[in-house]
């Protein structure tokens, strides 16, 4: 499974593709899925915001109880008001979230459930936000939720020790926000499309 995997990952590339690079696009396209997943959880708390890259777009928040579990994914600092000040950004932020790890060669295979096509599709899409720093996970207070988020805790989990806030800039317009999976996959599609190509490749 592993060989075949890697032999797939290479003819979709056109290009020798390593079993650690291999492991890496897998681990992308699984925190995307994760977040695709998330989304329809979350709230729209930046109407007005814009990427790292200058693209007008809108932040769209997640909130997670930060147990015992998420705290240990990160060196996070003892008082509150140390903690507020620090974030984890990029794909690191989705895993600290709750995001599972598939890092090891024989879990390539999960990765794969889908097609070999839709790994390649699902890591450009996270990589277009890692890039423009979409993606950043800080630790609030419950006391300091935005008030248009509803903290989710159905799977009974306390928030006695904080939330997480996961927040995910969006090239988009209010108007045009939808929090299913499907929309996000369409919104990055096509600013992935209209984006100039980096040169040499």
């Amino acid at each position: 499974m592993i060989l075949r995997t890697l032999s797939l990952l290479r003819s979709l590339q056109g290009a020798s593709h390593t079993a650690q690079e291999a492991q890496a696009t897998v681990q992308q396209a699984c925190d995307y899925r994760w977040l695709r997943g998330e989304l329809h959880h979350g709230a729209l708390t930046e109407p007005s915001t814009a990427l790292a890259d200058g693209t007008p777009g809108v932040t769209i928040t997640l909130a997670y109880p930060a147990t015992r579990a998420r705290l240990a994914g990160g060196r996070w600092p003892e008082t509150p008001e140390e903690r507020e000040r620090c974030f984890v950004e990029g794909a690191h932020a989705c895993r600290a979230a709750g995001a599972p790890a598939y890092r090891t060669l024989e879990s390539l295979s999960r990765g794969l459930a889908e097609g070999a096509a839709s790994v390649l599709t699902d890591a450009a899409r996270l990589q277009y936000l890692i890039d423009r720093r979409a993606l950043r996970l800080a630790w609030r207070r419950p006391k300091a939720l935005p008030p248009a988020l509803t903290l989710r805790l159905g799977t009974g989990e306390s928030a006695a020790g904080g939330v997480f806030l996961l927040a995910l800039c969006v090239p988009a317009r209010p108007e045009e926000v939808v929090l299913s999976g499907v929309w996000l996959d369409r919104t990055l599609d096509r600013y992935r499309r209209i984006l100039p190509r980096p040169a040499g490749r």
